[in-house]
């Protein structure tokens, strides 16, 4: 089967199951948290989870096929696309750990979602760009290190669940390691944090780990600093998904008003959907050396994820000038996307983290030409 049939597959599935699954939870999921387990197991048996998996998909090149999917999940609840980008993102890294072991015991059933988990990414993105010092610290012990530290939130998250973390060795503190965590193994425990303005229903907890042991089997990455240049341009695009999928619900939403006015709108429907498109062809265009470690093309990604957040973010806004007090009201869709919206412009790397990239990058070619 050719790539483009899988990702058509792929995603007319997973249409189906948001449509009759998923969008009837969607205010549940807004305003009471409700963290919707079961529909992500159901996405993941759908094919959601799996295109960009070099053993269950097309491989890197399967990307285009996964932010399609996120994309049609995006389009009616950006709450449980975040869900499933954390999921593509443990994928991600577990289809390109150098140790085979685990991705041998764990990547058919994180592809298929029987098996689900997030990233604790954030801080080591924000860490190796200069931003902050990384939160977790190891040490060498009989088969494996000993972990301590604390991450403030990480998704996707509940007793069983998988994640991937970064931590330093105390030793030898330029070397750092990636390994995956159990949630509530002994010395990993999850609890919950800050109330949002939306993205409650994400099993986003705080993850406090005191003298957890990691074993061998359970590492990544020996040497993170040159295992994440490999997998950063595809944790980013992965992303670009959920800012896709909420642009495309908008323009349906704002379609759907039987009460709009033919006013002069910063974008219409017309407009976001154009919009959509090219970036979706930027991606398309990105994905051929997205496992190249340059920071040319990396930077490249960056301005990608920087424009599918401000389209995010100025269809939202048009929708709610379109519904004026209607979409101002609580519980209003117009209101729910526009919360929506500004978590695709804050989550690792947010705005404010990309725009300090491009000017670090502009800062340092101007010094190379002097």
């Amino acid at each position: 089967m050719s790539e483009a049939a899988l990702c058509t597959e792929s995603t007319s599935t997973v249409a189906a199951v948001v449509a009759a699954e998923l969008k009837p939870l969607v205010r549940r999921i807004d305003a009471e948290g409700f963290y919707p387990v079961d529909i992500l197991r159901r996405l993941g048996a759908a094919g959601a989870f799996a295109r960009h998996s070099t053993s269950q998909g097309a491989g890197p090149a399967g990307i285009v096929g996964a932010v399609q999917a996120m994309s049609e999940i995006g389009a009616v609840c950006l709450s449980t696309a975040f869900c499933a980008w954390c999921q593509d993102a443990l994928v991600w890294y577990l289809d390109r750990a150098d140790n085979p072991a685990p991705r041998q015991r764990y990547l058919a059933a994180a592809a298929s979602g029987t098996l689900l988990g997030g990233t604790a990414l954030s801080n080591p993105m924000k860490f190796f760009s200069g931003l902050e010092p990384l939160a977790l610290k190891g040490a060498r012990v009989a088969g494996g290190y000993r972990v301590n530290g604390r991450l403030p939130f990480v998704s996707n998250l509940a007793a069983g669940h998988l994640f991937a973390g970064i931590f330093a060795l105390e030793d030898k503190v330029e070397r750092r390691v990636m390994a995956l965590f159990q949630a509530g193994d002994e010395g990993v425990s999850i609890v919950p944090n800050t109330n949002f303005i939306a993205l409650d229903g994400t099993g986003t907890y705080s993850v406090l780990i005191r003298e957890a042991f990691v074993p061998d089997d359970h590492v990544l990455a020996d040497d993170a600093s040159r295992f994440v240049p490999r997998i950063r341009k595809g944790f980013v695009l992965l992303q670009t998904g959920m800012g896709l999928g909420l642009a495309r619900g908008v323009a349906q939403l704002m379609r759907s008003d039987r009460m709009a006015r033919q006013t002069l709108l910063p974008l219409g429907p017309e407009q976001i959907e154009d919009r959509a498109r090219n970036l979706e062809i930027r991606i398309q265009n990105l994905v051929a050396d997205v496992e190249e470690a340059d920071r040319k093309s990396f930077l490249e990604v960056l301005r990608t994820r920087l424009d599918v957040s401000w389209l995010a973010l100025e269809a939202a806004q048009s929708a709610m000038l379109q519904f004026g007090a209607r979409g101002y009201a609580r519980g209003s869709e117009a209101s729910r996307r526009l919360r929506e919206a500004q978590f695709v412009a804050i989550v690792t790397p947010s705005v404010k983290h990309i725009m300090a990239e491009l000017a670090r990058s502009s800062i340092d070619a101007s010094a190379s030409v002097r």
